[in-house]
């Protein structure tokens, strides 16, 4: 088994993303981070149109995502683009526009 842990990568944007939410929301979240963390671009699913390159993992129960990918300053860096509701494709438009 690989021992190696990406190092993850905020941007101001998905950084105010994270403070906003509560403290189950946090909760939820985290262990989507751990999991992106350990395994990098295999956490999650691939998103497509323009969100080509970046992956999403979900929360079911609270509508939560989390957008991420792999950023461009480094090869074992993710970034997390973006995270919150999917209601209306929120979160989506939000990640595209921050590309």
């Amino acid at each position: 088994m690989d021992a190696r842990h990406y190092e993850l990568e905020w941007t101001s944007y998905s950084k105010d993303d994270y403070e906003k939410l509560d403290g189950s929301q946090k909760i939820v979240v985290d262990k989507a981070l751990v999991r992106i963390r350990v395994h990098g671009m295999q956490a999650g699913q691939p998103l497509g149109k323009e969100l080509v390159g970046c992956n999403k993992i979900k929360h079911q129960k609270m509508s939560l995502r989390v957008v991420f990918r792999e950023s461009p300053n480094g090869i074992e860096i993710i970034q997390i683009v973006a995270i919150g509701k999917r209601a209306d494709s929120k979160v989506y438009r939000a990640a595209k526009h921050r590309l």
